[in-house]
This record gives C-alpha cells, sequence and structure tokens, in this order.
C-alpha cells in the first residue's frame, strides 16, 4: 500500500512518466459514484481470492441483447468451417466442434482471423490506467494506488505490462512443440496447431495510452481487506462502484479519442482488488467483457481489466496475481471467447468449488496450487531484469476433448492438465473419474462421456 500525505501530492503522482515509451498521458478526473457501505464505518472483508458462486458472473460478462447473442452463434454454424466474422468489433473467426455423450454441437467465436488461411492479424488496444485514491470520512486521502508511477524499481505498471509477455515476442515456449511469440499467440497456434497454416499469428499491436485516469472513493466504495486472524492485509474497492467507473470511461475515451470497436480497451489498475457488497465474496482481480459498441451501437466492443501487482507490494495472495499474471488470464479468456457466449459441456474448475460450461480458459487452473497456476518468464526491461508472472491456461483440446490422447490441453506449461488415467466402471462417486487432467480440474467422463 502506498501511503499518501495530501492532495498535492496525489495530483502530482498522476503524471509520473511512462518509461521511454512516450510523454505522459493526460489525466482526466472521474468522480465515482458511493458505494454500498453506508454505515460510517470502514469495511472489512475477507481476503481471497474467492471461487465460489457468487464471483462467477463477475468472471466474464455478456452485456449483448438475445438477437446478437443468438446471431452470432446461427453465424458460426455456417459452412465454410474457420470463417472469419463480418460484426464490427475485433477481427474475429468462427467455427464448431463436436462433443459429449449426446455429440452436442457447440459452436464458438474467437479473436483473429482463419487460421487455415495464415497470416499474422493485429490487435488493436488501448491500455487505461486508473490510479486510485481512497479517501477517508473527511474526505482526506489515505492512500493513492497509481499505475503510471515507479512501483517497481524496473518502472511503472504501465511500462512494464507493454514490456511483457503479453506484447514481447522474443520468448520461446519449450513445448512440445517449442514456439517462439506473444503469450497468447503462442497458445492460439498450440491449439490450432493440426489445421493452422504455418505462418498463422494473432498478436496484440503496440498499446495506445492517450489518456490516464484519476479516481477518488469514499469510505462507501472501499474496503480493508482480512485475513483469518483479522490483520489488516490491503484493500479492495466496491466492484459495483467499480464497474460503473468502467462505463464513464469509457464514454470519455470514445469523446476524446474515438473508440472503435476493433480496438481492445485494457483498464488497468494497480494492487487494488475488488469485493462484491454485502457479503457477496472477495476478490476478483480482473474479467472481461462485451458490450454494445459506443462510436457504432450495431457494433460489439470487448474490453478487459486487471490488476497489476508490483513486485514491491505485500500481495495477500500469497505469489497469485503479481504483475502480468491477471491480464495474462484475461486477455487468454478475450481471445477465445470474445463476446462471452460460448457455451461448453460442464467441468469443474481447479478451485472444485462449481461446475462452469463456458470457455473460459484461464478459470480452469486458477484454483489449484500456485505450481500449476503460474508459468514465469524472465526478461531484460528497459529497467533492468523483471521476472513475469503468467497464468497457465487451458486450450480448446481440453474442451472439446478430442483428442482423449496425446493432446495438448495447457499452456504453456502441458503438465498442469496432462491426460490422466481413466478408471474402469466409473460413476459420479469415484473422483478419478472426474479428470481430463492433473490438479483438480476435470470433466466427468462416463460412461456415457
Amino acid at each position: 500500500m502506498r501511503k499518501v500525505a495530501g492532495l498535492i501530492c496525489i495530483l502530482a503522482l498522476t503524471f509520473g512518466a511512462v518509461a521511454s515509451f512516450a510523454a505522459p498521458p493526460k489525466v482526466i478526473t472521474v468522480k465515482a459514484p458511493k458505494g454500498s457501505n453506508t454505515t460510517g464505518k470502514y469495511a472489512y472483508v475477507p481476503v481471497g481470492p474467492d471461487y465460489g458462486k457468487t464471483l462467477a458472473p463477475y468472471k466474464a460478462q455478456n452485456h449483448l441483447n438475445a438477437a446478437v447473442n443468438q446471431g452470432l452463434k446461427s453465424s458460426a454454424m455456417k459452412a465454410p468451417a474457420f470463417h472469419n466474422g463480418t460484426i464490427d468489433t475485433v477481427p474475429y473467426f468462427q467455427n464448431w466442434f463436436i462433443t459429449g455423450s449426446r455429440n452436442s454441437i457447440y459452436p464458438y467465436s474467437m479473436v483473429g482471423q482463419n487460421p487455415k488461411a495464415g497470416g499474422t492479424t493485429g490487435v488493436n488496444n488501448r491500455i487505461l490506467p486508473l490510479a486510485i485514491t481512497l479517501n477517508d470520512f473527511f474526505g482526506n486521502p489515505l492512500f493513492t494506488f497509481d499505475p503510471t508511477v515507479a512501483n517497481d524499481p524496473e518502472g511503472s505498471d504501465v511500462a512494464l505490462l507493454q514490456q511483457s509477455p503479453l506484447y514481447d515476442a522474443t520468448t520461446t515456449y519449450p513445448g512440445p512443440p517449442a514456439d517462439t511469440g506473444q503469450i497468447v499467440d503462442t497458445a492460439q497456434r498450440v491449439t490450432f496447431r493440426t489445421v493452422r497454416a504455418a505462418n498463422w499469428h494473432t498478436v496484440l499491436n503496440p498499446a495506445q495510452t492517450d489518456f490516464s485516469y484519476h479516481i477518488f472513493l469514499d469510505p462507501s466504495s472501499w474496503a480493508y481487506l482480512i485475513d483469518s486472524h483479522g490483520n489488516v492485509v490491503g484493500e479492495a474497492v466496491d466492484i459495483t462502484v467499480l464497474e460503473t467507473v468502467f462505463g464513464l470511461i469509457l464514454n470519455i475515451e470514445n469523446s476524446n479519442v474515438p473508440l472503435p470497436n476493433n480496438t481492445v480497451p485494457i483498464f488497468l489498475t494497480d494492487y487494488l482488488t475488488a469485493y462484491i457488497p454485502n457479503g457477496g465474496g472477495c476478490c476478483v482481480l480482473g474479467f472481461h467483457t462485451a458490450q454494445t459498441g459506443i462510436a457504432d451501437p450495431n457494433g460489439i466492443l470487448v474490453w478487459t481489466w486487471g490488476t497489476y501487482i508490483p513486485h514491491s507490494a505485500n500481495n495477500p495472495f500469497g505469489a497469485f496475481g503479481f504483475d502480468s499474471m491477471v491480464l495474462s488470464h484475461e486477455l487468454s479468456e478475450l481471445f477465445n471467447d470474445p463476446f462471452v457466449n460460448t457455451n461448453v459441456a460442464d467441468w469443474v474448475d481447479g478451485s472444485v468449488s462449481f461446475a462452469q460450461g463456458n470457455l473460459e480458459t484461464g478459470d480452469v487452473i486458477e484454483g489449484m496450487s500456485d505450481t500449476d497456476v503460474i508459468y514465469y518468464v524472465p526478461l531484460n526491461t528497459s529497467g533492468g531484469p523483471y521476472t513475469y508472472s503468467l497464468q497457465n491456461v487451458a486450450t480448446l483440446e481440453w474442451f472439446t476433448r478430442n483428442p482423449f490422447n496425446g493432446g495438448i490441453y495447457s499452456w504453456p506449461s502441458e503438465h498442469t492438465l496432462s491426460q490422466a488415467p481413466h478408471p474402469v466402471g466409473c460413476t459420479l462417486a469415484i473422483p478419478q473419474c472426474w479428470s481430463y487432467g492433473q490438479g483438480s480440474a476435470g470433466f466427468f467422463f462416463g460412461p456415457p462421456y
């Protein structure tokens, strides 16, 4: 946490330089609404992350109407397979697969272009840094968390994110097959390795960073995080307030620099996570969303938020969530399910707390042990050597259950969801039958399956 002495200091901090990439973005102050805590006392919520059902609706959000969702699914079913989409949004292609005991058909849309056609698709994106100040009951600032200042000796969250494996394409992931490139691109390439052209890539273009934002929150909108012993270990923001702020900023962005539907806004916060008020649980570290376009309401805008926990911070989640890990999770899911409407056969997430039936590649693994979840990548940044944290994610093969043997079910570590033995005479009561991978994530493989 970063304690701040006064308002003048806060405003000065928002103009911190973003390494050597560009001039500092213009800072815009956004008025945030009040939150749900109206008791006149500071709120306290138990530290998470909590993978329970109460947080599930906030991990990925579809704000599209039924007609748009149905139209996307219907178009995915049309021949030929691997056809490019035509809606005004991020570049995307569509296909479908069959799996399950009833040979169910599942259509999907993914960011990029037809894997069989080859070529490189660049995805425009805009990093939107949010400096957040937490005020006390008298309107005085207590803490400011700013992703545009150097929270780590190597640089600011914004600068380090731009040099992370999400954008940097120099890292070789061992596989097999080994592949070099941006982390999400290599994951997509291994997923479609049997059908894609050799030169097929889907990459993030260099990020746009025109504006940053400063948000001031009164105590009704934030809470202290406490551990099992009642010790304060951090702070979190009311997620309903945070979502309202995101909506305000998207409209400000569109009024200042037109925000086309083919550009992915990436909200970036420093350290702070979100809680669901009124006992809903904690903590959400990021999510991705599909909504009606702003510049073009006939299209679809997809965007994401992730918090960046600097290495110098006291991380209440242990090794989980440091630096680029949350956004590696969210951008993998955004690439694989940009419109948040791809259904799959039910599976059990890595925390074994509830079943999901969607193509959320990061949720599968995030609740496992840190050794299963985190993949480290050391890089030389402009500020010096820096070891990035990524999240291992599930591939499409894990959701399709095809191939049943010999597939690659997780990336970049292929051991997180390796094929587990399937016992004879399985029933729902046999835990080993819930297996399509090591760890605790898995499908139930019957019979029937």
